[in-house]
């Protein structure tokens, strides 16, 4: 289990999850830097619905990154082994 600490919230959000830390604090930082950047504090929305919003973009966009980012690693390791 993990914790996320939500800048827009008391409570911490929990998530069961193998991911490393490191992932962890960049679904953090996604989630606060995107809830303040589109100024939702006024939202008739719930805040607990917006942050599940935002962690499953952060948990898509955060994991699509890291997956294009071990392709390329892959693509450049070749490509140096072949010199």
């Amino acid at each position: 289990m993990k914790k996320i600490h939500l800048a827009f919230q008391e409570e911490k959000l929990t998530i069961d999850t193998e991911c490393s830390s490191e992932i962890i604090n960049k679904i953090e930082e996604y989630i606060n830097i995107n809830y303040l950047k589109h100024d939702l504090t006024n939202s008739k929305v719930a805040s607990l619905t917006v942050s599940n919003v935002l962690l499953v973009n952060a948990v898509y966009e955060i994991l699509s990154l890291q997956k294009e980012k071990e392709e390329y690693g892959e693509k450049i390791n070749r490509i140096v082994s072949s010199f």
